[in-house]
């Protein structure tokens, strides 16, 4: 994948060592019977597990270092009893069904029966998984699904480090149990040696240059990895009659479209939703290979945040609108039509370019109208001295480096990196009783560097997509985005759901709604709050 249009540039992996939390070994359903202790919202204590049942081990010592702890979060309706339940599922790979990996989840059910009065077992449940390829599912975690989350400055840009940990009221526990699944080589989450090794290098007894993870570094690979964990956290958790969602953003999104058609095919196990956070579902549609396509679904993108800015008319929000009405119209034609022998023929053309994305009629000339999303972030603001983010074009930052014709790495992203990993090192210790001294792996460098795509065409999920919704008759997908995220454009979704097949009457099963902000644009609280109402709308209709 060209380096330049990777979804999340990552970090490295490191060896996991043992949790210092009580274990149970894989083997039956973990059934631990509830404890005679009032829910608490205080950090976690580490003896709370003692008691869970350690089931005898049948497949050679793999441990689940389970931690299991209990608390409350306040909310305005009433506080929400839940308990949460950090450890570590197996993937299973070759005849003897021996461990390949070991994979970090973090569960969150809510104590009791749901509060509509339906029996636990039959709560919705929803698997939550961020992208890359590469990330951990920190993001949605501390940013928008869980019961706790980072605390960002109003506008959604970074809060002086360390940035606080706040109770959530926005936390989609008040409608839907949560799984959080961190992909093998990302979180905590690590291949297995043969030889019971769990990483590679030099201290792990495989190969310098190859992980034991890269096995599920794929396309098919992971989504089918991640299917296997669904299954097999339904089978111990006993909750195959509770209603199925699941949740991915960036390249999440494009992975659980996988996933829903593969449930299907490997498990016999049907989805009632999907919930797409600034996915990607065909890369023809945000990189090259999609002719004019792409960059007609780029400008009003482009238009949001030269608004934003003050460099366009009218707000983000207007300035969109008439950029969507161009795109396809003048925008498109423009292209079509230029003859790069008489550039000059295209002035007028090139100038109206200009107006709609804020950028000097120099650069678009140059560019013969169609403007990369690093060259749009590195020159709109270059006047002032600024450069904006790929991921929102609201976010800027002074220029790290003004002689580069291309940044040396995004402002925004780069930031987050610090933010969430010390946020969720300090939640994972503190509040689920975790025990490492292995730094967190937000973002895997070796994971997205080591991935392989597909040898020819571009990555699409629609037909996965397609087939989900054929097989599901009451399949309902929402996939949000931000105005002003410039790396996976709304218009791209817009124009990929226009596509799907559905019967007459039932287009609102797919809806694609815009908020204010960029890639996270949870990362502004009344931005999460409608991003947490839309969710719950879409799973109380799946459930009608």
């Amino acid at each position: 994948m060209n380096r330049r249009l990777r979804l999340l540039p990552l970090l490295a992996a490191l060896v996991l060592p043992p949790l210092h939390v009580a274990g149970a070994q894989d083997a039956a359903p973990q059934n631990t019977p509830p404890q005679n202790t009032p829910p608490q919202n205080t950090p976690a204590r580490n003896e709370q597990n003692q008691g869970a049942p350690k089931p005898a081990d049948r497949t050679g010592g793999f441990d689940a270092q389970r931690s299991e702890t209990r608390h409350q979060l306040p909310l305005p309706s009433g506080p929400l009893a839940y308990t949460a339940v950090a450890e570590f599922l197996p993937l299973r790979d070759g005849p003897r069904e021996e461990a390949a990996a070991r994979v970090f989840t973090v569960s969150y059910t809510l104590d009791g029966g749901a509060p509509d009065g339906a029996p636990r077992g039959r709560r919705p449940v929803a698997f939550v998984f961020n992208g890359g390829p590469g990330a951990s599912s920190a993001y949605l975690h501390l940013g928008a699904l869980g019961p706790k989350v980072v605390g960002f400055n109003d506008d959604g840009s970074l809060a002086r480090p360390p940035a606080p940990l706040l109770d959530n009221p926005d936390s989609w526990l008040a409608f839907t149990d949560l799984v959080f699944v961190d992909p093998v080589g990302t979180g905590y989450s690590r291949g297995i040696q043969r030889d019971g090794g769990r990483d590679g290098g030099k201290d792990g007894g495989g190969r310098r240059d190859e992980d034991p993870g890269k096995r599920f570094w794929s396309v098919d690979a992971d989504s089918r990895a991640m299917a296997e964990i669904v299954r097999l956290w339904l089978t111990r958790n006993g909750r195959w009659e509770s209603p199925k969602f699941l949740v991915g953003e960036s390249y999440g999104g494009f992975r659980i479209a996988k996933m829903a058609n593969r449930l299907i095919d490997d498990t016999g196990i049907a989805v009632n939703g999907l919930i797409m956070v600034s996915p990607v579902v065909d890369f023809a549609t945000i990189r090259g290979g999609g002719g004019l396509l792409v960059p007609a679904l780029r400008l009003p993108s482009y238009a949001a945040s030269a608004a934003a800015n003050g460099l366009a008319s009218g707000t983000p929000e207007q300035a969109a609108e008439a950029a969507e009405r161009y795109a396809f119209t003048g925008y498109l034609t423009g292209l079509a039509g230029l003859d790069y022998r008489r550039p000059g023929a295209a002035r007028d053309f090139f100038a109206e370019v200009a107006r709609t994305t804020g950028l000097p009629e120099e650069l678009v000339t140059r560019f013969r109208g169609e403007i990369p999303t690093d060259i749009f972030a590195r020159e709109l603001l270059r006047g002032r001295g600024r450069v904006a983010s790929v991921y929102d074009g609201t976010f800027t930052a002074a220029d790290p480096d003004p002689s580069a014709a291309r940044l040396p790495f995004d402002p925004f992203l780069k930031g987050t990196v610090p933010t969430y990993t010390t946020a969720f090192a300090a939640y994972a210790h503190e509040w689920l009783g975790v025990r490492t001294e292995v730094p967190f792996d937000l973002l895997s460098d070796r994971v997205n560097r080591g991935w392989e795509w597909p040898r020819s065409g571009q990555p699409s999920a629609v037909d996965d997509l397609q087939a989900a919704l054929t097989l599901q008759p009451a399949l309902r997908v929402l996939i949000a985005h931000g105005r002003t995220d410039l790396i996976t454009p709304y218009m791209a979704s817009r124009w990929v759901a226009s596509r799907l097949e559905l019967p007459d009457g039932q287009a609102d099963r797919v809806a694609v709604t815009v908020y204010e902000g960029g890639h996270m644009m949870y990362t502004r609280a009344p931005e999460r709050a409608k991003l947490a109402a839309d969710a719950r709308a879409l799973i109380e209709a799946a459930l009608r």
